[in-house]
């Protein structure tokens, strides 16, 4: 299994030292990069980069919350877990979902239950089955955007801005998108709602996450806009 993919946020290099020091006695496998800013994070942000943010709240510059909702703008899912002295931010945190609160001096346990969860939600996570260079490969729905056909190949973006070309139809996939939040809003294209921006009633077309603009088709312009509402409804409540 691959290694936790981690972003640990904090301005002062001891604090940082003593995190990679804990991470490295997890039980759990790690690779860590660092950043001595929320600036640093943010101009190095891209969804889907990381499993899991270490962010400090107290920083010079911008503070880790007020980072960490710059992030939410770019990826709703990624776990965060902030690394703190005090509690003053936890009904912030909850807002902004973030996944646990640790007070500082962090212990090893903190850091080994947060690992478990992570981990556990990563691997008990949605994928999709597909065929390529004659192996099966799982991926994580979280990670793509949208799916989109052309003549005989399917594309597949993912939000790490990488996109995998299969030999097939789009219509074979769907099967294993029901029951996730993906709509077709054209005959050609499979969307994850959970990276739609809004709707673009101008351009008929689903607004991305990523700045790109999927068609909706006449016949589906309803349809698209309860899907989107109903998901958005969903997720207030929880349930996405």
């Amino acid at each position: 299994m691959e290694p936790l993919r981690l972003a640990i946020c904090d301005d002062l290099p001891e604090e940082r030292e003593a995190l990679l020091a804990l991470l490295e006695q997890a039980p759990i496998a790690t690779v860590c990069a660092q950043f001595a800013s929320s600036e640093d994070l943010l101009e190095a942000f891209r969804p889907g980069g990381f499993d899991l943010l270490l962010m400090d709240i107290y920083m010079d510059g911008m503070t880790g919350v007020e980072a960490v909702r710059k992030i939410r703008e770019m990826d709703e899912t990624i776990p965060i877990a902030f690394t703190t002295t005090s509690t003053e931010h936890t009904l912030e945190s909850y807002r902004l979902s973030v996944l646990k609160y640790l007070e500082k001096p962090v212990r090893q346990k903190d850091i080994n239950d947060l690992l478990h969860l992570v981990k556990l939600q990563r691997d008990s996570a949605p994928r999709l089955a597909i065929r390529q260079n004659g192996e099966v490969q799982r991926l994580l729905l979280s990670e793509l955007f949208y799916l989109e056909q052309k003549a005989h190949h399917v594309f597949l973006y993912r939000r790490d801005g990488g996109t995998l070309q299969l030999y097939g139809k789009l219509s074979d996939l769907l099967p294993q998108l029901e029951g996730q939040p993906f709509f077709c809003p054209h005959k050609s294209y499979c969307v994850n709602l959970a990276f739609v921006r809004g709707i673009n009633e101008e351009y008929q077309s689903y607004d991305m996450v990523d700045g790109k603009k999927v068609p909706i088709s006449r016949s589906n312009r309803t349809k698209a806009k309860r899907a989107y509402e109903d998901f958005l409804f969903a997720r207030t409540r929880g349930e996405r």
